[in-house]
């Protein structure tokens, strides 16, 4: 076999691993989780599904801030119950200080639902005020309650230690 052979069978093969690629990707793109779709809906929340199958919200709120809330699409489970997240961003930075932290954890003391957690991604530490919530638990009137109330905490922490931005 000459070399021209050798080259034209290797471009065949990467040729079709490309449109296996391609055809693959779209495979992977999830769906949206249609209990908490009919939820959501029930409930007359307007949304987004972003790729990974997530629920994306916004939410106006007073002086004309806004807040973004995320129900998540996958579960978790919990003594055989499907757990919904339900979360919202309210700090982005390469560090966090130590009075950032402390009052994240104050604020979370007085929470009913929820509490706040550090994440971290590509050299940015995030604090987000996540619900976790029985499926089972979330009629349209409490997924409103829930998605409203993440907005609010979560907007209310990111003005304190944002210094007033509304970046979420």
């Amino acid at each position: 076999m000459n070399s021209e052979n050798i080259m034209r069978m290797n471009t065949r093969a990467f040729s079709i691993l490309g449109v296996v690629l391609l055809i693959g990707g779209g495979l992977f793109a999830q769906s949206p989780n249609p209990k908490i779709k009919r939820i959501l809906d029930q409930a007359q929340l307007k949304y987004q599904v972003d790729k990974d199958g997530d629920f994306k919200m916004t939410f106006g709120l007073e002086n004309e801030r806004s807040q973004l809330v995320y129900v998540m699409s996958g579960t978790e489970e919990f003594s055989g119950e499907p757990i919904v997240e339900i979360w919202s961003p309210a700090y982005k930075g390469a560090e966090i200080s130590q009075e950032t932290l402390v009052q994240l954890a104050v604020d979370g003391q007085k929470r009913k639902i929820g509490g706040w957690q550090l994440t971290t991604g590509s050299e940015t530490i995030y604090a987000v005020f996540k619900a976790k919530v029985p499926l089972a638990a979330l009629t349209p009137e409490f997924m409103r309650a829930v998605c409203g109330g993440v907005a609010s905490v979560a907007d209310e922490m990111e003005q304190a230690v944002m210094h007033g931005s509304d970046d979420f």
